[in-house]
């Protein structure tokens, strides 16, 4: 590459945030991934928000309060599918975008059995249970687009400022790193001999792409037990393995519609059109934790739940491609530089915690008619953490998350009403903000609606039918770059998007 002297390069100050092309391996966006979670399952536990943690006898209550599993009076087999849809309205610069996508899902399976039942007596301990199966902790599946011009930067400059202090002409030229794609395809170039510094060609006025599309879910073997004391106490006990399956493809463009406003033309670039980079993520592992739950109930009609989950422990692989793609023409001493270059990583290994968690919740009853509960999650998480040799690595993460996170929580409601043999079910779920930064809780927004009907098929069998529509709004900050007097040079994108899911569920009691 032509090495260019005599140039000063203003200082920025950055900070990689939201889900745009990773620099490193893990960053606190993978925390966060799977430290926030909201459980879906049984299609009874959706369409009444998942608060069931004091009211129990469902599957997917062993996921959030297992004591639940103490109030079945026999065995149950249930099995849950159905359709999940998803949408996205992005506005950048002024420029509104949209995308959308749909998926099958199988969200819950499993059984509960009884193992011990002392019917003789009314006191002491009444029955015992064990339960197995899966629950759908979360899912991923979701979709954002970004378009517009960008008046103040490109995503070049943000690439030049985190390749400081890398040799991609020397000692780093097979570095898997954004910078040196840039630098290797002719996108950037270094500012002197040291090749320590870069600067691009590149400039404001660009139109500017962010494709972003996820893939996957968290889903928890349950292997649970738990019993009832004098139908007054119930206990439970969860173990709980999480696979996690996730993929992300990232793809960021900058194309020249116009005249660049360039900070150099350098020797050599005969034309550009555009650039295109392209990460493909996949993330796979497993977990382990532990759920206690209790639930009280003094009267009939009034139940009151505690539950506390250890933290998860992770071990995860990672394996990533990062492609880049340019249309244009870069010539040195005659000859072109490639216009496409890719790196990779296969199963980079790694481990995480999230938080431990509390949950509280209180259920009213209405003799066999109706049904109205209460839940309330707590979790900081400034717990979250990577578990790594490099303890410089560590405490740099470690500051990143008591920085940039707090406690948050989550508020579900839930009703149930019989008429016959028909159930009529609705409910509510509010998830409030983790971060500090106020800018980013000021477009935080994340609220979820459910409803549904169930319908006994005799004594011992139900269909279940629920609907979640889970509505919000995140900023897209694929890149975040200030100058020197701390002024934005890029402006976040906001999406607006709404996820339905639509879930069919049979259980059997017996």
């Amino acid at each position: 590459m032509k090495r260019f002297a005599n140039y000063i390069l203003t200082s920025v100050f950055l900070l990689a945030a939201g889900a745009g092309i990773k620099t490193q391996a893990q960053n606190d966006a993978d925390l966060l991934r799977f430290s926030m979670t909201n459980p879906i399952g049984t299609s009874r536990f959706n369409a009444m928000g998942g608060a069931f943690g004091a009211l129990g006898a469902n599957f997917s209550s062993l996921s959030t309060n297992p004591a639940g599993i103490g109030l079945y009076t026999r065995h149950e087999i249930s099995l849950t599918g159905g359709l999940l849809s998803f949408s996205a309205i992005g506005n950048y610069y002024g420029e509104n975008t949209e995308m959308d996508n749909m998926r099958v899902t199988v969200p819950q399976g499993g059984g509960i059995f009884e193992v011990y039942n002392n019917k003789k007596s009314e006191g002491g301990l009444r029955r015992l249970q064990f339960g197995f199966g899966a629950n759908r902790l979360k899912d991923f599946n979701s979709c954002s687009y970004i378009k517009g011009i960008n008046t103040q930067s490109s995503y070049m400059d943000y690439v030049t400022a985190v390749s400081d202090g890398y040799d991609f002409g020397g000692r780093d030229e097979n570095l898997a790193h954004v910078g040196n794609l840039a630098y290797q395809t002719g996108l950037m170039d270094p500012t002197d001999t040291t090749y320590q510094h870069y600067i691009s060609f590149l400039g404001p006025g660009l139109e500017q792409k962010h494709i972003l599309q996820e893939r996957g879910n968290i889903s928890e073997l349950v292997f649970s037990f738990g019993g009832n004391v004098s139908d007054k106490f119930y206990f439970g006990l969860t173990l709980g393995v999480p696979i996690v399956n996730y993929k992300q493809v990232s793809i960021i463009e900058e194309t020249n519609l116009n005249e660049i406003e360039s900070i150099y033309i350098p020797d050599g670039l005969e034309y550009f059109d555009s650039y295109r980079l392209k990460q493909d993520l996949r993330q796979t592992g497993s977990g382990i934790n532990l759920k206690l739950g209790l639930i009280y109930k003094p009267f009939d009609f009034f139940r009151v739940g505690l539950a506390f989950h250890t933290p998860t422990y992770y071990n995860l692989k990672e394996r990533s491609t990062v492609s880049m793609n340019t249309e244009m023409s870069y010539v040195i001493d005659g000859t072109s530089l490639p216009n496409s270059n890719v790196y990779s990583y296969d199963d980079v290994r790694y481990s995480l915690s999230t938080p431990a968690k509390g949950i509280l919740s209180l259920g009213f009853l209405i003799q066999n008619f109706g049904a109205v509960s209460v839940e309330g999650e707590l979790i900081n998480y400034q717990g979250m953490r990577f578990d790594t040799d490099d303890l410089d690595e560590q405490s740099y993460m470690r500051d990143v998350v008591l920085k940039s996170y707090k406690m948050a929580g989550v508020l579900r409601v839930g009703t149930e009403w019989k008429v016959g043999i028909v159930s009529l079910r609705a409910g509510y779920i509010w998830q409030s903000c983790p971060y500090r930064n106020e800018e980013l809780r000021r477009q935080w927004f994340d609220h979820t609606i459910t409803a549904g009907i169930g319908l006994a098929l005799g004594r011992h069998c139900t269909l279940d039918f629920a609907f979640m529509g889970n509505f919000g709004k995140r900023t897209d900050d694929f890149y975040y770059l200030v100058d020197q007097n701390n002024n934005p040079l890029v402006q976040p994108g906001k999406i607006n998007f709404a996820k339905y899911l639509y879930t069919l569920g049979f259980s059997s009691r017996f």
